[in-house]
């Protein structure tokens, strides 16, 4: 029986080759579908798999072909295209094959045996849905969700990954409808393809996605996250990269993003939040003694307002310097704590860290009282004197910790130094927006 449907899977690999050799297994050993060397009359469509190297310096290429040469197209290029830019290579590959859909993951991600037929029949059976994703765990934390769609906020100007960190329980909804579905599993018609276009590859890296889900909507097309289509990424909270990329791109590219979209009313007040969230960032580098990091944050900003997009120049991406009092380092080196409240997913991390380090059930004399808060930065009156014995730490949301006596000196100054920066930088973005879109302030 020859199916009507077509299903291609299209992987970005960067220097990966071994979770990418994870990731097409579990591909393969998803239910439903055929591959060309797969024989079976019980199939829901054919499946084929596009793996795009995105010039690997490692042995990615020989290890992948090796292990699964006969059962994927393989392309390598020699040219650093980004993820989103590897993303659309795979998919123009699919499109000129003829497939009606195309499902793109993140070499880190491993799918559950059912996760792409739920994802397929689901899309396949809604024409109003134009763009569906999974319920993604982290991978060593399975019962924590890592992200179960993307909320657009025009409000505060930020997108935010839904359910991120929270305990998977039934009492969750099955399908999220959103705004956006993370690249790192996303399954799109061929349909909406060619009414929207590939992925924005001018954001080279990040908030592709987010972009790319928004279009979508405007084109009058649904985005649903499935709960049932369980999806594993590797990636830990507490990764630290080599270099200064991810902050980079993940700044440049917000900023470019809300001053392309918000509503002409809302673009004074979106550019006063996004700078003080630029500068936030800034102060909290700072504070850690990251100094790259706190450049690249600026670099950011100024490539943004000066219409830059694309792969950063050279001088933009910088080593990650790791100075001063850093989140595993400190929970590596205590022997117990005490937690003030409850927080679930924070012990789970500490316990990935330091799986001998003992919980407290009362605060004890010698013992770190660990403090939770939103951001370390809006802290006005400090619950416990600080003067400093070290037996109390603040960490917020970002995993950022106020432990020093220094550190507190620059929270307190942080407003400030805030309303300068405010003051020297809001006229040259509105300047951006009015040249970019005609908006006069």
């Amino acid at each position: 029986m020859k199916p009507k449907e077509k299903l291609a899977v299209v992987i970005c690999n960067h220097n990966k080759g071994m979770d990418t050799i994870c990731c097409i297994r579990s591909v393969l050993n998803s239910s439903g579908f055929q591959t060309a060397s797969s024989q079976t009359d019980k199939t829901l469509c054919e499946l084929k798999l596009y793996v795009i190297d995105n010039s690997s310096t490692d042995e990615s290429e020989a290890l992948i072909t090796a292990h699964y040469g006969d059962a994927i197209s393989f392309t390598r290029s020699d040219k650093d295209l980004g993820s989103c830019g590897g993303l659309n290579l795979g998919m123009k590959q699919a499109l000129a094959d003829g497939f009606s859909y195309i499902c793109c993951l993140s070499e880190e991600v491993t799918v559950d045996p059912n996760a792409l037929r739920i994802m397929y029949n689901f899309l396949s059976r809604q024409p109003t849905v134009g763009l569906v994703g999974g319920k993604v765990y982290h991978k060593h934390m399975p019962h924590y969700i890592q992200q179960f769609g993307i909320s657009i906020d025009f409000k505060h100007f930020r997108a935010s990954t839904l359910y991120a960190d929270t305990h998977d329980t039934k009492d969750l909804p099955n399908e999220v409808y959103c705004d956006a579905i993370g690249a790192c599993g996303m399954m799109v018609s061929a349909n909406v393809i060619r009414q929207v276009g590939l992925l924005p590859e001018e954001n080279f890296l990040y908030w592709d996605d987010t972009e790319w889900g928004y279009r979508v909507k405007q084109a009058g097309f649904e985005v649903v996250a499935l709960g049932d289509a369980k999806l594993y990424h590797a990636a830990s909270p507490m990764h630290r990269y080599d270099n200064t990329k991810v902050n980079y791109y993940m700044t440049r590219n917000c900023l470019n993003f809300f001053i392309n979209y918000t509503p002409p009313e809302k673009c004074a007040k979106m550019s006063l939040v996004l700078l003080r969230c630029v500068f936030e960032s800034f102060y909290l580098h700072r504070m850690g003694h990251a100094h790259n990091m706190a450049q690249t944050d600026l670099s950011a900003l100024n490539d943004a307002l000066n219409g830059f997009n694309g792969k950063a120049a050279n001088d933009r991406i910088l080593a990650n310097e790791e100075a001063g009092l850093d989140f595993v380092t400190f929970f590596e080196e205590q022997e117990a704590i005490y937690m003030e409240d409850s927080d679930p997913f924070l012990e789970q991390v500490i316990r990935q860290i330091n799986p001998k380090i003992l919980f407290l059930p009362q605060p004890k004399s010698g013992v770190t009282t660990i403090v939770r808060c939103d951001s370390i930065l809006t802290i006005q009156e400090f619950q416990y004197p600080l003067d400093f014995n070290g037996e109390v730490v603040y960490i917020d949301k970002g995993f950022h910790m106020l432990a020093t006596k220094e550190d507190v000196l620059l929270v307190k100054e942080y407003e400030s130094n805030l309303k300068l920066f405010l003051y020297a930088l809001q006229p040259m973005f509105l300047r951006r927006i009015t040249q970019l879109r005609g908006i006069e302030f």
